[in-house]
């Protein structure tokens, strides 16, 4: 099995452990004291450094951050570089600035909204994922607002439409198919009974366009 994050929660996962069953887990670390590989990206790194781009490369100092469902992986990990971010830059966190999207582009659109409601002051969102991205950008302009003007705002994933939303999206590339592909080699390892790795952290690159204020 191939197992997406959260596919499969951690009383099956140990089942599977247990009998042998060759699995490979994506975007989710195993259970305590489990081995089983697991081939995820670098998502710290990559939020930290598109955080660093919207302070550094144009002045944003208020930068609000919509997590994704609770308890995921790949969430938590982009908040932790966009705190790293800020404490680099001596920017205090303010939680008031952080609101659940939840990966979903609805659930986007009332975060920002919430925001907006809330009257805290904010000049930038870092989204945590693309599809929440189409959420922000429809509460902004709603809200008579001009991206990126008045708001810069930043995805993940480098999804299929980012480029062709309005104004395109700046954006962290995740290499998702080169994840499917090295789990899928991992697990042909444990088939075969060879020797696998059992973490696998692939890199991801900024991706700049005009949502924060780039003209490229």
């Amino acid at each position: 099995l191939l197992i997406f994050i959260d596919a499969l929660d951690n009383a099956e996962l140990t089942r599977l452990n247990e009998i042998g069953f060759p699995v490979v887990l994506m975007h989710q670390s195993p259970p305590a004291g489990l081995d089983i590989p697991v081939v995820t990206i670098e998502n710290q790194a990559g939020a930290c450094q598109i955080v660093d781009h919207l302070i550094e490369a144009h002045g944003r100092k208020r930068i609000a951050f919509l997590q994704g469902p609770e308890d995921n992986e790949d969430s938590e990990a982009r908040e932790k570089g966009y705190r790293q971010s800020l404490k680099k830059h001596n920017i205090a966190f303010d939680l008031a600035l952080v609101a659940r999207g939840g990966f979903d582009t609805e659930g986007a659109f009332i975060a920002t909204k919430s925001l907006l409601d809330s009257k805290i002051p904010f000049d930038a969102i870092f989204t945590g994922d693309d599809d929440s991205a189409i959420g922000v950008l429809d509460a902004l302009k709603a809200a008579g607002l001009n991206v990126p003007a008045d708001v810069s705002v930043a995805g993940f994933d480098d999804s299929i439409f980012s480029r062709l939303l309005s104004p395109s999206l700046t954006t962290v590339r995740s290499p998702i198919e080169k994840v499917g592909r090295e789990a899928v080699a991992q697990l042909i390892h444990q088939i075969r009974g060879e020797p696998t790795d059992p973490r696998t952290v692939l890199q991801t690159e900024m991706i700049l366009r005009q949502s924060c204020g780039c003209d490229r």
